[in-house]
């Protein structure tokens, strides 16, 4: 905001230029003559902690106020925790940040929304681009309706960040074993099978931490969906209804049931956590391994792993690709004067543009954004691979679901039946049944 110095009124005649001279020079003796802007400060919180993450976010406000001069970010670090009940509490109380990142989802964002303590930024997405910056499967997941209805209206929110599940590889251990790297779901089969009779482990697996094998379920089943015809999957995840007695996941399930059959999982995968699973793999255990692109910093020192999207189901020409973003960047109800919300959509919209992408980028991480013409770090060809495929799938408006995210339990339920399945405890067709069980009561419990 500025300030004007308003001065008596002087009519324009000879006798009054000393009287306004003398005026002036008294202006400039108190230093008035040019009033500064006055500072428009806005507290943000963000989740950024590790060393890497903060330093991208600090030289991004830097920046900000560099080129805003009276717009000043202050900027204070949380735990993901923080960002649920410790947010809320803030927000109610009046004292809360003007920005902050917030968890997806109904139990936060979701119940942020109701209690009407964000602020919705369509105008704003308008003003800045975003709705043509990001494609819709990323926006979706920080719209509410005024209904409550999850992955429709108002948006709330948008992303610095990205990840996605898809397939790294070790390329050294293909080349002894005299493979290529796959292209189609046949060939990757192939692969598999003359992987295990060479006496080479072909995927590398931790089930321990549960989430895995939902990864890996979803995975398989979102593969068979062409992002063109996504309408049915998004309908089922943002509760609008729909059935998980799904012929294409009966089939993801019978492809993670055979694989186990068949020996191609790392033996006693069972007892082992992911992250145990990934070191094995970074240390050359397995051919493949099928996770999220949140371990290619992890992976990075070893140049012989690389990442791709999951090899082509026949006739499915751009599959959906599981992934998502980290917390987004909302702005909050304590915003209360128009000076406020633009500074804050304002830093919002700096920390989402191609120029802190490609810090991010820089840093070794994957940018929400898709830039096909981002400047990549000669160092780092994993996350080159990455990156290529964040771009190509977010072109095709394919990033896919965390199938959890259907229902509050979704997550337990979905985490039980993949061990009771591949235990052969259950079959892929009472696996769905049981999702689908949960999602119908789940359904049942909503009120609009």
């Amino acid at each position: 905001m500025s300030k004007a110095l308003h001065a008596p009124h002087l009519r324009h005649t000879e006798g009054n230029r000393a009287p306004r001279a003398l005026l002036s020079l008294l202006a400039l003796s108190l230093g008035l003559g040019v009033l500064p802007v006055q500072a428009e400060t806005i507290a943000a919180w963000d989740i950024y902690n590790y060393p890497s993450q903060t330093d991208v976010i600090d030289q991004a406000i830097k920046d900000f106020e560099a080129q805003n001069p009276g717009e000043k970010i202050n900027r204070s670090v949380h735990s993901f925790d923080d960002t649920r009940i410790p947010l809320k509490l803030a927000l109610s109380s009046g004292e809360g940040p003007q920005v902050a990142q917030v968890n997806q989802g109904g139990g936060d964002m979701g119940a942020l929304v109701k209690e009407k303590l964000l602020f919705p930024m369509d105008a704003y997405a308008k003003q800045y681009g975003w709705e043509t910056r990001f494609p819709s499967s990323i926006l979706k997941r920080n719209r509410w309706s005024d209904k409550q209805d999850f992955g429709s209206g108002h948006l709330y929110g948008v992303a610095s960040l990205g990840e996605m599940v898809g397939l790294y590889y070790n390329k050294a251990v293909l080349d002894k074993a005299g493979i290529p790297v796959p292209k189609t779901m046949p060939e990757f089969e192939a692969a598999l099978a003359k992987l295990k009779q060479q006496g080479t482990v072909p995927i590398m697996l931790g089930l321990l931490d549960g989430s895995v094998g939902a990864q890996l379920l979803s995975t398989l089943w979102e593969e068979q969906i062409e992002s063109s015809d996504r309408k049915t999957l998004d309908d089922l995840i943002y509760d609008v209804g729909g059935s998980f007695k799904d012929s294409k996941l009966v089939k993801a399930a019978q492809t993670m049931k055979d694989w186990n059959t068949q020996g191609y999982f790392f033996p006693g995968y069972q007892g082992m956590g992911r992250d145990d699973a990934a070191s094995l793999f970074q240390n050359g255990q397995a051919a493949f391994f099928i996770s999220g692109t949140w371990y290619m910093g992890q992976f990075k020192p070893n140049k012989d792993i690389h990442f791709s999207a999951m090899p082509a189901v026949p006739g499915v020409k751009a599959p959906l690709m599981v992934g998502g973003t980290d917390l987004p960047f909302s702005m909050t109800v304590t915003a209360k004067t128009k000076a406020q919300q633009d500074t804050a959509a304002k830093y919002i919209n700096y920390i989402v543009s191609d120029k802190v992408s490609e810090a991010w980028l820089k840093a070794g991480f994957l940018p929400a954004s898709a830039d096909k013409n981002a400047k990549l770090p000669a160092d780092n060809p994993l996350l080159a691979d990455v990156y290529q495929v964040w771009t190509t799938v977010n072109a095709n408006d394919g990033l896919g679901h965390y199938v959890d995210w259907a229902t509050p339990t979704m997550g337990d339920v979905l985490n039980a039946n993949v061990q009771q399945l591949l235990a052969d405890r259950i079959t892929p067709q009472q696996l769905t049944e049981k999702l689908d069980e949960n999602y119908q009561q789940y359904l049942k419990t909503l009120k609009h």
